[in-house]
């Protein structure tokens, strides 16, 4: 274990920082009056501070320039993710405003990520710039947007977030040796972990939202660092699979309101009480219990993952084909669910906490 040693004191300062800034942005929120204001797509019934996802930056970037190991791909990704903070702010302070379309969110988060990849984070399992280079592209924009529609209860996003940066960090850390970018990425991940369940305790008692421009945030910089990160293992499609398993449930949850939706006739860009962790509580489950079997989703696939990093390509598919079995049987559940009718609002944004 002496290999968690250097990203230790990282994953401690940024929970110390999250833990002291998040009281403070939560103040400033009320003072500046961006709070999240309930509707009848949210439960609710308070206005609750955003800028949660501020304390998040600020502790995850602190922390990793604090520790000297950023390289120059490392301050590409904490830039962009920077930026697209910008975009969560604009939804942040006007969620009803439909100045900036959807499709110029995608154009904008695209050109975001591909500031990412001229620095050279991206995917070369393909062999081809032409090929690998949008791949990556979608990967980014994909997971950054996943994790903006998770944001959607209490601590569930945060927690997801934390679970996938704790894993990127135990990969990373463990394969060190592998390339020069493992332990940038162990340390931004580890902060990133630390910044996430230190802004929790707030989060989890409604005192404070991450908003949009935290959740943009965390899922943009997981995305990268899914990419950044050399996750060798037995052969090189193995360690494609990986970031996929980490990052499981977010994608998971994204696809089955998109594809349910779409069956409807209704637009994905849309806010509503549709997704996962909604469908779970209309099934009987409460609030808490849900993030809890949301977690419990999130570290079987992180766990799976761990797995696959020590073993065949052969025996990845398999574990692959489990994890994806799981979640289809899981999907055919939550589809009964009734959860349309009222709760889908055209004044929706494409994202939010929808839900306190």
């Amino acid at each position: 274990m002496a290999y968690l040693a250097p990203v230790l004191i990282p994953f401690l300062i940024a929970f110390g920082a999250a833990l002291t800034l998040t009281p403070v942005c939560g103040w400033a929120a009320k003072a500046l009056g961006v709070v999240d204001r309930p509707s009848r797509i949210k439960i609710h019934a308070q206005p609750t501070p955003l800028l949660g996802g501020v304390a998040i930056a600020l502790a995850q970037v602190g922390a990793s320039v604090s520790s000297g190991t950023a390289d120059s791909a490392s301050v590409r990704i904490l830039t962009a993710a920077g930026l697209i903070m910008l975009l969560g702010f604009w939804d942040d302070l006007a969620p009803q405003s439909e100045a900036l379309r959807w499709w110029l969110r995608l154009v904008y988060e695209a050109c975001l990520a591909g500031i990412v990849v001229a620095g050279g984070v991206r995917t070369t399992f393909l062999g081809s710039p032409w090929l690998d280079i949008p791949v990556t592209l979608l990967w980014i924009v994909g997971i950054t947007n996943a994790f903006n529609l998770l944001d959607n209860m209490n601590g569930l996003s945060a927690g997801v977030a934390a679970i996938g940066g704790l894993t990127f960090t135990l990969l990373a850390a463990r394969y060190v040796e592998v390339g020069p970018e493992q332990l940038p990425t162990a340390v931004a991940a580890a902060a990133l972990c630390g910044a996430c369940l230190g802004f929790l305790p707030s989060n989890l008692r409604s005192r404070i939202f991450m908003g949009d421009a935290g959740s943009l945030f965390v899922g943009f910089t997981l995305a990268c660092l899914g990419v950044q990160g050399s996750w060798r293992s037995p052969t090189v499609p193995t360690s494609v699979i990986i970031p996929l398993l980490v990052l499981a449930y977010p994608l998971f949850d994204t696809t089955l309101v998109v594809i349910l939706r779409l069956r409807r006739g209704i637009s994905p860009f849309l806010g509503g009480r549709d997704h996962s962790s909604h469908r779970l509580v209309r099934l009987g489950l409460g609030k808490v219990e849900t993030v809890l079997l949301i977690y419990l989703f999130a570290c079987s696939h992180a766990l799976t993952a761990l797995l696959v990093s020590s073993v065949t390509f052969r025996l990845s598919l398999l574990a692959l084909a489990g994890s994806l079995s799981v979640l289809f049987i899981f999907g055919m559940v939550l589809r009964k669910a009734p959860v349309y009718g009222a709760t889908i609002s055209a004044e929706g944004s494409t994202h939010g906490q929808e839900d306190g």
